[in-house]
């Protein structure tokens, strides 16, 4: 990946609908070498997938506490395991935290209550996004 490929990237975060040849003008490619770039960039696994939020979407943040005597890696692997990709090993008071997007509350306590399944999970802090 190059300094081109991050330019790229950035465009795509901030408007994933910004059209190819758009891109292309900011970085000085053309739309052909930028679908190129694009499309490698997926090969490759460095972009996962391209998502549509809608405004009705619940959004929270889960805290994870993990047991010493399980690595916090499985237990990080194990949430991503359930569909929750934005998942990430942390310091401080608490090992893991987790992003999740839900169409529902129901939906996003489920998720949560799988997330309290998994073993070697001691505890959870759930906060939900208000705005």
């Amino acid at each position: 990946m190059d300094a081109t490929d991050v330019r790229i990237i950035r465009a795509l975060k901030s408007d994933g609908r910004m059209p190819v040849v758009e891109i292309g003008r900011a970085v000085g490619l053309t739309e052909g070498a930028v679908r190129a770039r694009i499309s490698n960039l997926s090969r490759d696994g460095t972009i996962k997938r391209f998502t549509v939020e809608t405004k009705d979407d619940v959004k929270a943040v889960v805290m994870v506490a993990a047991s010493r005597s399980v690595s916090t890696t499985k237990v990080a692997d194990a949430i991503r395991r359930l569909g929750i990709d934005k998942t990430y090993e942390v310091s401080g008071n608490f090992d893991i935290i987790c992003f999740i997007e839900s169409e529902s509350i129901d939906e996003v306590n489920e998720k949560v209550e799988l997330i309290r399944g998994i073993s070697g999970v001691t505890d959870t802090s759930t906060s939900m996004v208000l705005k």
